[in-house]
C-alpha cells in the first residue's frame, strides 16, 4: 500500500471512530484540533505527526496498533470492514429506535 492510500484509509479509519463516539468534526476543538484540519485527515489529505497520532489514540480510546487495523489482511476486506463499521456507526448514533431494531434483527439472522 502506497503512502496515499495509507492517508485515505487512516482518515476512513478516523471518521469510523469519531462517529462510533458521536461526534462531529467540530467537537475535536476540544482538544485542540481546527475542525478544517481535522476534515483534511478524515479525507487523506495531510500526513499526521507521530504526536496528532497520539493524540488522537487518546481520544478515542485506541491504541496505535488499533488505529491501523486497516494494513493487515486483503485491502478489499479492510475496505468493506471499514465502510460497514462507518455505517453502523451512523445508524447506532441514530435516534430513531426502530432502525436499531432492525439492525439488531438482521444482525441475529446473519449471524
Amino acid at each position: 500500500m502506497d503512502i496515499e492510500g495509507i492517508k485515505l484509509q487512516l482518515g476512513l479509519r478516523l471518521k469510523q471512530l469519531r462517529l462510533a463516539r458521536g461526534l462531529k468534526q467540530e467537537d475535536l476543538e476540544r482538544w485542540d484540533f481546527s475542525y478544517r484540519y481535522y476534515g483534511k485527515l478524515e479525507r487523506g489529505l495531510v500526513n499526521p505527526t507521530v504526536e496528532t497520532l497520539a493524540k488522537l489514540c487518546e481520544i478515542f480510546n485506541v491504541t496505535l496498533s488499533d488505529l491501523f487495523l486497516f494494513m493487515e489482511g486483503d485491502k478489499n476486506t479492510s475496505d468493506e470492514r471499514e465502510q460497514v463499521a462507518i455505517k453502523l456507526a451512523e445508524v447506532l448514533k441514530d435516534s430513531r429506535k426502530t432502525k436499531i431494531r432492525k439492525l439488531r434483527v438482521f444482525l441475529d439472522e446473519i449471524l
